[in-house]
Order: C-alpha cells, then structure tokens, then sequence
C-alpha cells in the first residue's frame, strides 16, 4: 500500500515526473554510452586492423620489388654469361674443325690394337 501510494504521488506530482524523466535520461544516455563505446571500440579495432594490413601490404610489395630487381640483376647477368658461352662454343667448334681439316693420316690396325682405352 505504502508503495502504491509513493508510485501514485511520483506518476502524480511534478516533481516525480521530473524524476521519472531524469531517470528515464540518464538511463538513455548510460545505454547510449554503452552502445557507443562498443561500437567506438570496435570501428577503433577495425582501423588499427587495417593500418596494420596495409603496413603489411606495403612491406610486401617493397620485399617484391626488391626480389624483382635481384631477379633482373640475375638475369641480365645469366644472359651476359650465356652469350659468352655461345660465342666460346662456335670458337672452339670452329677451333675444332681447323684441326680436323689438318689431320690427313690413317691409324692402322696394330696401332689402334695397342691403344689402352681400344
């Protein structure tokens, strides 16, 4: 009975409906507060997580350019040595051919039967 009656002169009186409207504010503004911290947390979060993505993303991509640049310097080096191999080669072919050309003798059988690798 004592309740109803404090629940009636609050609802009733001007003083409680300033009560009943600063506690229905605060309790607005403490949800509020709750709700925005969380979501201020999270967009915190959510920006941190892509400041570090992108480091990442940017460290990747200086990491790939300099294995590019290594892989050029790699190459044109290969390229360099593989030209000099083939000149060297048609060198000695030709080499090889002069040689050849002044060779005019004939191995017979006993000689060749002699050699230790026959």
């Amino acid at each position: 009975m004592v309740i109803a009656r404090a629940f009636a002169w609050l609802l009733g009186s001007r003083t409680g409906a300033i009560l009943i409207a600063v506690a229905v504010l605060g309790g607005g503004l403490f949800l509020w507060h709750k709700i925005d911290k969380s979501s201020a947390v999270r967009r915190a979060v959510i920006s941190f997580v892509a400041k570090v993505e992108l480091q990442a993303a940017e460290e990747e991509l200086k990491a790939l350019k300099a294995r590019n640049v290594a892989l050029t310097y790699a190459n044109n080096s290969f390229s360099r040595r593989m030209s000099a191999a083939e000149v060297l080669q048609s060198e000695q072919v030709q080499e090889l051919d002069a040689y050849v050309s002044t060779v005019d003798c004939l191995v017979d059988g006993a000689l060749l039967g002699r050699l230790p690798n026959r």
